[in-house]
């Protein structure tokens, strides 16, 4: 009992001094306890209930045997509030206002006093001191939600992170080691339903954009048959106050997320109309700097509650301690990749779980929350030396402001002049930078390795995979956001195939998937080999520009190359190259190109005009890819010159490759567009 008290008078008088240092600007004075500063604003009593609810709750935590309240502790208490009325005078804010906000944090106390009586209820019955405290505290609950009403009309009250804390009396159900969220005390917090079925969740982090994880959308990624339901607390209540329901017009996993590691494990959700922000809807700031080991953070979900368990209706929260890299790694045998970490307790019992996947895990700055994970995977729910992993959103937030910024700026869909901005490269700072560089050959006719650059991600944002039952078999280059170019002996196959839009790494998930619905083409006289090789490809419906994916330029039909011109092959392959070259990842080399006289010498007449020639070497058809396209640029802009046609199997030193001249078939391919 003593050490209770002690806690209790110690606690308070830190409240105190903090509220002294800290004064609070409010209204008129006054001499009653509800006549909280109504114009007091929200940030500012939230910022109260940040600095003692959790130390209050933290130390009574598994004290519940000893929360009678002795008659010392209250009057250390009310000497507290006598020193604070000397001190407050010309702070507008009487000693009753800082009892009243006292009181208000204390609701930690509060929620520990009502787990108690439920679990021994008897013990509690005649216990005076316990009930007079219990109406204490409900009467301050209710002045300051009175003025926070009153606050949160203005737009200060908005700002990302700040909990409205609608309090209401704690319920019954669990998460794994949790316990049912206050109404509406996560605003930035979302379900996202699949049709009408909760499947995900996700949080707020403007009013146009939700943030969930990738693999929520692996196996349904059209963003029409997904829907954002916002300020919700009870799912199974279609008429909740504050709810909004919001369409989705796009979903963008992150360029890098595998579906074998689950590395960045995170997808943007693009809502087609903006959420408004209320005391229920509110977003919340990105976590920029490192986590600090061993922080106490919420995360939150309508999950199973017990592993494989059904999915709860009311909104859970849990806390969960975030733990060392090395811990756990050693956890699970070196599977936590760096865009990832790990949080719960070494002994299980504090766990998300099924249906908790993409939600939110908010950490406490001091003043406000910020979002420092994504809910991504792990073995079981709750279990032993087994932590919930989560996605790190610091690690990622470039690429986040990045894509929003791009979807607002340019790459809309409603965009209809896309090929005045044909062929813009990305800009790009990494390590491996493109040059045009030209390959060596060493006298046994095999290409050194080293003038084979790795490309940067996403700085040919034209290049395309075409892919048939989940794996590479073509290259591409998207010329309009309806067709894709290639070569015909590719056969690409309608209906069946598909075309994979703004990939880098072949081992992860495209930025955007799209059916083949039609294949053109281009009539051949039967020569081998085939003077011309090309197909045009019909996507089932249009790409969508961003960052990642935009369009190569087209030359007209009598643009001649000529030295002024720089050009690049791009593919993904490398297989008959000697070193070690990443075959799964995007590549491209710079070409010299050869006149035809050349060109012909070593080929004979199965050259014509209609073909381009380069280096021997200079082709990444020869590096184990087909259907690679020939880049050149001039004046900033990338064109479309050429498709690989044949050239030498083994990258020989004698043999250059040729290419199909796409200026030549200018009227047949805008003859197939223009139809369609």
């Amino acid at each position: 009992m003593g050490g209770k008290t002690r806690i209790f008078a110690s606690v308070c008088l830190l409240l105190c001094w903090m509220l002294l240092i800290h004064p609070v600007r409010g209204g008129n004075p006054s001499s009653q306890v509800t006549s909280i500063p109504l114009d007091m604003s929200v940030n500012a009593i939230d910022d109260m209930y940040f600095g003692c609810t959790e130390q209050m709750r933290n130390k009574l935590k598994n004290k519940r045997d000893q929360l009678s309240i002795s008659n010392k502790s209250q009057k250390d208490f009310k000497n507290c509030l006598e020193k604070a009325k000397k001190k407050t005078d010309n702070a507008a804010l009487t000693p009753d206002h800082v009892q009243a906000i006292c009181t208000y944090t204390s609701d930690g106390i509060y929620r520990e006093f009502n787990q108690a009586v439920r679990e021994d209820k008897s013990k509690y019955d005649s216990n005076y001191q316990f009930h007079s405290l219990h109406f204490w505290l409900t009467d301050a609950i209710q002045v300051l939600n009175e003025a926070r009403k009153k606050a949160l009309k203005k737009p200060e009250s908005y700002l990302a992170g700040v909990r409205p804390f609608s309090l209401e009396q704690e319920m019954e159900s669990r998460i794994i080691g949790g316990q049912e969220a206050w109404a509406h005390s996560w605003p930035w917090q979302v379900s996202l339903c699949f049709a009408t079925m909760p499947a995900c969740g996700g949080a707020i982090i403007s009013p146009l954009w939700v943030i969930s994880a990738a693999h929520c959308f692996k196996r349904y990624n059209k963003a029409s048959f997904w829907t954002v339901l916002a300020g919700k607390h009870d799912l199974d209540n279609p008429h909740e106050a504050g709810q909004q329901e919001v369409g989705v017009s796009m979903i963008i996993n992150h360029y890098g997320y595998n579906t074998r590691t689950k590395e960045s494990d995170m997808a943007l959700l693009k809502l087609q109309q903006p959420v408004v922000f209320n005391q229920f809807i509110r977003p919340i700031d990105l976590w920029m700097t490192p986590l600090p080991l061993h922080r106490k953070c919420t995360v939150t979900g309508w999950g199973s509650t017990r592993e494989n368990g059904p999915r709860v209706n009311r909104l859970q929260e849990v806390n969960v301690t975030i733990l060392p890299p090395d811990v756990c790694n050693q956890y699970y045998l070196g599977r936590i990749r760096s865009s990832m970490f790990c949080a719960g307790k070494d002994g299980g019992g504090a766990d998300a779980c099924q249906g908790d996947s993409g939600g939110p895990l908010s950490c406490f700055t001091g003043s406000r929350y910020e979002l420092a994970g994504l809910v991504s995977w792990g073995v079981g729910c709750g279990r032993a030396r087994r932590p919930g992993v989560y996605t790190k959103l610091q690690q990622h937030t470039p690429w986040i402001y990045d894509v929003m910024s791009d979807q607002n700026r340019v790459y809309t869909d409603d965009l209809t002049n896309e090929e005045d901005r044909c062929g813009e490269q990305q800009s790009s700072s990494c390590d491996h930078a493109p040059g045009l560089i030209g390959l060596s050959v060493s006298q046994d006719g095999e290409v050194s390795v080293e003038n084979v650059t790795q490309s940067c991600p996403f700085f040919w944002p034209w290049q395309v995979s075409l892919q048939s039952n989940g794996r590479h078999y073509c290259s591409g280059a998207l010329i309009h956001r309806r067709w894709v170019i290639t070569a015909k002996h590719c056969n690409v196959r309608a209906k069946e195939d598909v075309v994979a839009l703004g990939v880098h790494d072949l081992r992860f998930s495209s930025s955007q998937t799209v059916p083949v619905d039609e294949v053109f083409n281009l009539p051949q006289d039967g020569s081998f080999p085939p003077k011309s090789d090309l197909s045009l490809v019909r996507l089932s419906v249009p790409a969508r520009f961003s960052s990642q994916v935009s369009l190569v330029c087209v030359p007209d039909e009598d643009e001649e190359l000529d030295d002024s011109w720089h050009c690049v092959t791009t593919g993904w392959g490398a297989v008959k190259i000697t070193g070690d070259v990443d075959p799964d990842r995007l590549h491209h080399v710079g070409l010299t190109l050869v006149n035809q006289t050349t060109c012909r010498q070593k080929w004979g007449g199965l050259v014509t005009d209609s073909h381009i020639c380069s280096h021997p070497a200079g082709s990444t058809s020869c590096m184990g890819d087909s259907g690679a396209p020939l880049f050149c640029r001039k004046h900033g802009a990338y064109f479309l010159f050429g498709v690989v046609t044949w050239g030498s199997g083994r990258c020989a030193a004698d043999k250059p490759s040729v290419f199909t001249r796409i200026s030549d078939y200018d009227s047949w391919i805008t003859e197939v567009t223009e139809d369609m």
